[in-house]
């Protein structure tokens, strides 16, 4: 990747190190999503798995979008 900017890379990259997101795993029968979590009840799905291509073309589960749910007891 070539980046061209009028800033300096330390300011560009400055944190960089230090975000470390968090990633949660759960399953919607066939399906596993893996989500960020947002707030309490919302996330940000990140990556579809599943074996069945027809999942892949369900808009309310493509990354990017926003799900709603109600976490796991533990």
């Amino acid at each position: 990747m070539i980046l061209y900017s009028p800033m300096v890379p330390e300011l560009i990259w400055e944190g960089v190190e230090e975000y470390r997101p968090v990633f949660k795993e759960f399953k919607l029968g066939r399906i596993t999503l893996v989500v960020e979590p947002l707030t309490f009840t919302q996330a940000r799905v990140i990556r579809l798995i599943s074996t069945d291509p027809a999942d892949y073309l369900y808009s309310p589960y493509q990354p990017g979008k926003i799900v709603e749910f109600i976490p796991p007891k533990d």
